[in-house]
């Protein structure tokens, strides 16, 4: 009976082994984006350097665009094409990182099975519709005929290198944030496709709209409902929490009974010190225009 049994191991063995080694490649090859999913069309065996993603991706001696492989490379990989002149950036599911690419790159370097396929952005996956159809949000204009946007480039750029190129698009660049590889522009509202164009621009939105003075969500966000409805019934009775922050808190009904909450440090009322605080000591009473004394 053991025999049998063992036998039987055996066999199943034989039998799901080839599945598992096929379940850790990866065979589906959507690209996910924000405009939606699709599947570039497989292009290695026969891309040449005159082929259109190379001639419109090309800025400042370098190739912008996106490589997509068959599956995903190891850091050692990884490496061995930066040195031929591939530097892969940001990686895009599936399979696949933005790239670039130097422009004397030997197309020999992309013959490999490695490679599935090499493309572009189109300017719909750059950016969202409002952009391309010029329906303009009032807080973005800022001065009449023109727009204000934030631009992300495919590496860090600096305002030397891109700064001849949108002023041909009559552009300003108000704002450079080399961190998040990011600029705060504004151009002429009719220059904003021309803009999307550009092969070094990875993505163009709306500067975002004024702050609001506003934490409603912030209990859901910090996921605290989780821990105080249902079963967990979790509402930090019997419990001391200490807050360093940037200034004194509000008077808020959240935060009574009297002697409940004490503050140690006096000085200027900070609206983020509230919110933070109101997250984590508040009551749960979820009224953020209840205003009263908290001491």
């Amino acid at each position: 009976m053991l025999k049998q049994f063992t036998s039987l191991i055996k066999l199943m063995m034989l039998l799901l082994f080839p599945v598992c080694l096929t379940a850790q490649v990866n065979t589906d090859y959507n690209i996910l984006l924000h405009s939606g999913k699709f599947i570039p069309a497989e292009n290695i065996s026969r891309i040449t350097k005159s082929d259109d993603v190379f001639k419109q991706s090309l800025f400042n001696g370098k190739h912008y665009v996106i490589i997509q492989f068959k599956s995903l490379p190891t850091q050692l990989q990884k490496d061995e094409l930066k040195a031929v002149g591939i530097e892969l950036i940001d990686y895009i599911p599936r399979n696949a990182y933005t790239a670039v690419v130097s422009a004397d790159i030997n197309i020999s370097d992309f013959r490999s099975s490695l490679f599935r396929a090499v493309f572009q952005f189109s300017p719909v996956q750059k950016t969202v519709p409002a952009v391309l159809s010029g329906n303009i949000p009032a807080h973005a204009i800022k001065q009449a005929g023109t727009v204000d946007l934030t631009i992300i480039t495919y590496e860090k750029l600096s305002v030397f290198e891109v700064g001849s190129t949108l002023q041909l698009l009559k552009t300003a660049i108000l704002e450079d944030m080399p961190m998040f590889r990011s600029f705060t522009i504004r151009l002429p509202r009719e220059n904003m496709k021309q803009l999307v164009a550009l092969p070094f621009i990875q993505w163009v939105e709306f500067i975002d709209p004024p702050n609001e003075l506003e934490n409603t969500l912030g209990r859901t966000l910090h996921r605290v409902n989780v821990l105080n409805d249902g079963v967990r019934n979790l509402n930090g009775d019997l419990m001391n929490v200490g807050i360093w922050d940037e200034g004194e808190i509000s008077p808020h009904l959240d935060f009574s009974p009297a002697g409940r909450v004490t503050q140690v440090e006096t000085g200027t009322v900070s609206s983020h010190s509230t919110h933070c605080s109101g997250t984590i000591l508040g009551r749960g009473l979820i009224n953020p225009t209840s205003y009263a004394s908290a001491n």
